[in-house]
């Protein structure tokens, strides 16, 4: 390309394989170019993959499919590349867990849903990053284990993974199911306490994955070198030997080529981290297995109603960018 790559990422953990590939002259060692574009919002992620102002991003697939299928404007090229991480996701309370650990599933996890829910007074107000993300349905899943229904019996509220660290000190939320590492960076300073989250809703989920937009996957070998740079970076990120480095790296500011991120809750989460709920960097294309639980679920929604089913096959079929 006669321009840079533009790749879409948020201020999360998962965009440590973008970052890093960055940091290590990954992507210069396969010839590429690449402009980093650190979006406020999945929103924003969404509308420049799109409107073709993104080639590539780190993204959920449900947000993904939906913007493939045209939910933000147009019908789209939009397609993944490869797979990214698995798990991470917390979900977390405001306030003093009534029963001093996670919560279990049935009774006992309604009561002291029950219990916390008195203290606050009125329905929680629990915010997710996008409606149509995996931290939805990993909410949703949880809150079903305990016997509450998301529909009707929390207020659902949607904003950046980053903001919540600030809604949580205002008390403009009563939760949240957020991204690593704003859900462990709660729980560290005081803010919240976790119930739940991917490791005792849905082990080792799909979490993010690569998506070019309909301009990049015209470019074959871009494309594919993109994958293998990627690749690479994921095999570099997910040796725990360099947590210590990425946290560092992460927690630059973005001027500095970094994203932000709080060091000390970034380097529990990483791969050899002692945090709750942890990160796993996962290479390779998609495979049908990572998206039944999705597609099942977005079906279960509604979102999915007048979708025609040879355009889910198309999400459902491994790519041939992605090293296997």
């Amino acid at each position: 390309m006669s321009t840079p790559l533009r790749i879409g990422v948020l201020k999360l953990a998962d965009s440590a394989p973008v970052i890093m590939a960055r940091q290590k002259g990954i992507f210069a060692r396969y010839g590429l170019e690449v402009e980093l574009v650190v979006s406020p919002s999945w929103a924003n992620i969404a509308d420049g993959l799109a409107w073709n102002r993104l080639d590539a991003a780190v993204i959920f697939a449900p947000l993904a499919i939906m913007t493939a299928l045209g939910r933000r404007g147009h019908d789209t090229g939009l397609h993944p590349l490869g797979r990214i991480s698995r798990g991470g996701n917390t979900i977390m309370l405001r306030g003093v867990n009534p029963i001093s650990e996670p919560w279990r599933k049935g009774e006992e996890g309604r009561k002291a849903f029950d219990i916390w829910q008195t203290v606050i007074g009125r329905k929680p107000r629990i915010a997710v990053v996008h409606m149509y993300s995996t931290h939805l349905l990993i909410l949703r899943r949880f809150l079903k284990m305990i016997g509450i229904h998301m529909e009707s019996q929390i207020e659902l509220l949607v904003m950046p993974p980053a903001d919540m660290i600030h809604a949580f000190a205002e008390k403009a939320i009563d939760g949240a199911c957020v991204g690593s590492p704003w859900g462990t960076e709660a729980e560290r300073i005081g803010l919240a306490f976790r119930v739940g989250g991917s490791s005792t809703v849905l082990p080792n989920h799909l979490e993010k994955i690569l998506v070019a937009s309909g301009k990049l996957r015209n470019l074959n070998d871009t494309a594919r070198n993109l994958c293998l740079a990627i690749q690479d970076s994921l095999d570099f990120c997910q040796k725990s030997v360099h947590r210590m480095e990425i946290a560092q790296d992460l927690g630059r500011n973005v001027a500095s080529g970094g994203l932000g991120l709080p060091m000390e809750a970034t380097s529990t989460i990483l791969p050899g981290g002692n945090a709750s709920e942890t990160i796993t960097f996962s290479g390779g294309s998609l495979v049908r297995s990572d998206l039944e639980w999705i597609i099942s679920d977005m079906t279960d929604l509604g979102w999915l109603k007048t979708v025609r089913q040879q355009d889910l096959e198309r999400w459902m079929t491994p790519t041939s960018m992605a090293p296997v």
